[in-house]
This record gives structure tokens, sequence and C-alpha cells, in this order.
């Protein structure tokens, strides 16, 4: 087991958001056996501006690789994975911040380039108006291109979706609704400098079925600098929009992330 710790100032968020990418960066994407990913963040100012902003997330994974010849880049076999993170932020004593998400996911690849993906999430988001969502689902998952300086993978399937939201005065929402949304996403990573530098884009599209006017949409660029094994810098733009929020909530959030991350 190979942990690392990621320690993640916030430099800048429009808004906290609901939807979250599972497909994120990970150094050694091609590592069998078991891993477990720790990041932690931390800023806390006093005097002219009071502001507390704490946050953590753990993953731990267990990867099998399908048979390879020597110097060939394996293809992933069997991958189950567990990640959950949370965040709380309040700037002089008033809160505005304060969400959770648990995601599990399993992935089979059945063939080197086909597979199926079966997955559970629960998060909550206090300002999102958002007090439970609870997603499960599954789809097919596709390796596109699977060289060691440029990976391309994407996936498809159908999610059930339980939402319980804090109603706003006066407006018309429902507090509770279930509904069913295909979700689909394209991830494309790319390594230079002899995998010094990692770059990964992911886009997800989430359209309500019998109602595709209600989509959600996310884009996220990961970089991430490797200054050794042990030290590496990152930078995580994000960009999500929900054409049906609940009444009072922006449709439109951004953020960006810096990120330091210890590998032990």
């Amino acid at each position: 087991m190979k942990p690392s710790i990621l320690l993640a100032p916030l430099l800048f968020t429009a808004s906290a958001r609901a939807q979250v990418n599972a497909e994120i960066l990970r150094p050694n994407p091609l590592r069998p056996g078991t891993s477990a990913t720790v990041d932690a963040s931390l800023a806390a100012a006093r005097g002219n501006v009071e502001l507390l902003d704490v946050g953590g997330a753990l993953r731990l994974q267990h990867q099998t690789l399908h048979p390879a010849a020597q110097g060939a880049v394996p293809f992933v076999f069997q991958r189950a994975f567990l990640s959950a993170a949370g965040r709380y932020a309040d700037r002089a004593g008033t809160a505005f911040v304060s969400q959770s998400f648990v995601h599990a996911r399993w992935t089979a690849m059945w063939h080197p380039r086909v597979g199926t993906d079966v997955f559970l999430q629960h998060q909550t988001n206090q300002f999102l108006r958002l007090q439970a969502r609870l997603v499960g689902g599954g789809g097919v998952r596709l390796e596109l291109v699977h060289a060691a300086d440029l990976m391309v993978w994407a996936g498809s399937g159908l999610m059930v979706e339980y939402d319980r939201i804090l109603v706003a005065p006066l407006a018309s929402d429902a507090p509770e609704r279930w509904e069913v949304r295909s979700t689909s996403y394209l991830t494309v990573r790319v390594s230079t400098l002899e995998g010094r530098l990692l770059l990964q884009n992911t886009v997800y599209a989430q359209p309500r079925v019998g109602q595709a006017s209600d989509v959600r949409l996310l884009e996220e660029l990961e970089v991430l600098a490797r200054i050794t094994d042990v030290f590496a810098l990152g930078t995580t733009l994000g960009w999500v929009h929900d054409t049906a929020p609940p009444t009072g909530v922006e449709p439109t959030d951004g953020r960006v992330l810096s990120v330091v991350r210890l590998s032990f």
C-alpha cells in the first residue's frame, strides 16, 4: 500500500458544487494492488478577515491488471474503489460551505478495452439546498487510446437518483423527487517530461431521461507537476452547470484549486 497526502489550499470558489468528478487524476493509474490516498485542506485567518476553511478526502482502491507483454502498457482488469470527502468553511462565524460526498465504484474490464462500471453515491451540499442525493447506476466503459503518454477513455450508462432538498420560502419545488438520468463522460490524460507533468481533462453530461432540457454538465482540468517521486504541485480548474437547480441556487459554478501532494 502506498498512501499519499494532498494539501489543497483554495484559491477561488464561485460556489460549492453538487456534481463531483469520480475520474480524478492519479500519478500511477496502472499500479496493481491496494493503495490509499488521503487529501487535506486548511485555510484560516484572524484579524481583519475572519476565515476558517477545512476539508479532507480519502480514497481506497484495489486493482488488478490484464497480462501484458514485457514493456507493453498493461490494461486494468478489475478495480474497486471507495472515495469520501467533506468540506466546511465559514467567514466571520457564518458558514458558506458545508458538503460531503461518498462514491463507491466497481470497474470490470471483461475485454482489455471494453468493460462495465457499477456505482453508488451519496452527497449533501447545504448551500445548494441539497440535504441528500442518493445515486445508483452502471454502464459501459471503453478504453479508446492506451499509451504511456496518452490515454483516452469514456463511459455511458443510466443512473437512478433520489434528491431531498430544502425548499426556498414560497418556492414551488418538490422537497423530494426520484428521477432517471443518463450519464456519459470522456477523459483525456496526457503524460509528458517522462511522467513529471500530468494533465487530465474530464467532461460529464447527465441529462434527465424524458426531459432533455434538464441536464447537468461538468468539466474539470487537472494539472500535476511531479517535482520528485515524493513531492508534486498541481492545479484543478472546474466548471459545472445545472439547467434546473432548486429555486434560489445559481445554475453555474466554477473553482480553481491549488494542490501540494506528498506521496509515500
